[in-house]
């Protein structure tokens, strides 16, 4: 049976949630129990505003040419791609590239893990453009990095013998202002470059640990690596930029899609694209109504994440599409029968699967709920997944939130925000009718 590990959760997760020191917060909680307080804006002067170029994971990838890459991380079984698009909006861009591959061929017979992988992102706030803000976090990053350094002339000067070690950082002359910094740790040894690059913050990472011969590579290979991949997509980044076509199967859905589906407002999508031995595309898509209110009013919204996830099996070694699907119908149907899964922290059960029709060649829904045992007060979560299969592919469309009520808090018949199964099927085989049938 084919082992597979397949991406899931909001696109481009794996890295665009972890790059800068004021990135993305804890993600909203939609079960509309925890009312939001509105405050008064703030009086700040707004700042002036400075356009932000479109940028994608894949113009990311594009920016390093293969020749180049293959020297550092070459195609392989045992490797993949990751491109990853932040759900983009005029004061907040983001993007990731990310090569990996596990089984390399280094040379001189040695065989080693080899990974590289580029972030970029400009934002801008209230009371900062995203030139100043680049700026502030710049120097706020470069701090942070220069506080972690427990390594001088080669010895340890934390006094302890395990643990990460981070080596000082040394100016660079990429962009605006750049600097690196090496480190050892679990994933082995690597090279960080981060550069700022008129409002975009860059951040390069090159490295690996080798499976036989020496245990690392040396420090100066990875550290010019890094700095060469730095210096392209600096280059990429002081471009004008080049027209962004939405494609591939999360430009098949529009916000109006979306929106007719559930309500206003939706953000998105975020995207995610997997191109190791099974390819993998995740669509997020944050949704929340809009409540008209006054400053200082107290309200919630309805809304959730819309999230579809695209698998195709064409390649996955004699284990298809249709033996993938009818493995995931049996799973749910077996979380079922034994009262659900999780532990003393987390406990989703699951109610009874419905088959589907007219999605696909089969398709089945089944919605979950999750509650916190230890956490009396904690309301439960609940989530609607649709699994289709069509051709070599299976798709799967969830959706996680409220559907009805909300409001201002004190509005005479107001309601907490809930999930209504009904509805949130409704919405979702709507969208998935629509998402189908232009699914190339």
């Amino acid at each position: 049976m084919l082992a597979v590990v397949l991406i899931g959760g909001a696109a481009g997760g794996w890295l665009l949630l972890q790059q800068f020191g004021d990135g993305p917060g804890p993600p909203t909680d939609y079960s509309g129990k925890r009312p939001r307080l509105v405050r008064t804006p703030s009086a700040t002067p707004a700042a002036e505003v400075v356009k932000l170029r479109p940028i994608t994971g894949a113009q990311l990838c594009d920016a390093i040419s293969d020749a180049f890459r293959k020297d550092l991380v070459t195609d392989g079984k045992y490797g993949g791609k990751d491109a990853s698009t932040g759900a983009a909006t005029e004061t907040d861009k983001q993007a990731s590239c990310e090569w990996r591959n596990n089984k390399m061929d280094v040379g001189a017979g040695v065989i080693g893990h080899r990974s590289l992988s580029i972030s970029v992102r400009a934002r801008s706030t209230e009371s900062q453009n995203a030139l100043e803000y680049a700026k502030d976090q710049f120097e706020q990053d470069r701090k942070t990095h220069e506080r972690r350094v427990n390594v001088r002339d080669g010895q340890r000067i934390d006094g302890r013998s395990s643990g990460s070690a981070f080596g000082e950082t040394t100016k660079l002359a990429y962009g605006d202002a750049s600097y690196s910094q090496s480190s050892i740790g679990h994933s082995g040894l690597s090279a960080e470059v981060y550069v700022r690059e008129g409002p975009w913050l860059i951040k390069v990472k090159y490295g690996g640990s080798n499976r036989t011969g020496r245990k690392y590579p040396s420090g100066d290979e990875v550290r010019a690596a890094a700095g060469k991949v730095a210096e392209r997509v600096t280059a990429e980044m002081a471009k004008d930029a080049s027209k962004v076509d939405a494609s591939g199967p999360c430009a098949i859905l529009s916000t109006e899609d979306v929106e007719e589906a559930f309500f206003p407002t939706v953000t998105g999508p975020s995207v995610g694209e997997n191109d190791g031995r099974i390819k993998q595309t995740t669509c997020a898509w944050k949704i929340v109504e809009a409540v008209k209110h006054e400053p200082g009013q107290e309200y919630t919204s309805r809304g959730g994440e819309l999230h579809i996830h695209v698998v195709d099996w064409q390649d996955g070694g004699g284990s298809g599409s249709g033996f993938q699907f009818d493995r995931d119908a049996r799973k749910y149907d077996r979380y079922r029968a034994k009262g659900g899964i999780g532990d003393t922290v987390s406990h989703t059960t699951y109610g009874p699967r419905e088959e589907l029709s007219g999605l696909g060649e089969k398709a089945f829904a089944v919605v979950s709920t999750t509650t916190k045992p230890g956490e009396e007060d904690a309301e439960p979560r609940q989530e609607i997944l649709v699994e289709v299969l069509t051709g070599e592919r299976t798709v799967e469309f969830t959706f996680r939130g409220t559907t009805a009520g909300g409001g201002i808090v004190e509005a005479d018949g107001y309601q907490e925000p809930v999930f209504e199964s009904d509805a949130a099927r409704s919405a979702v085989t709507r969208l998935a009718r629509t998402f189908l049938a232009g699914l190339k």
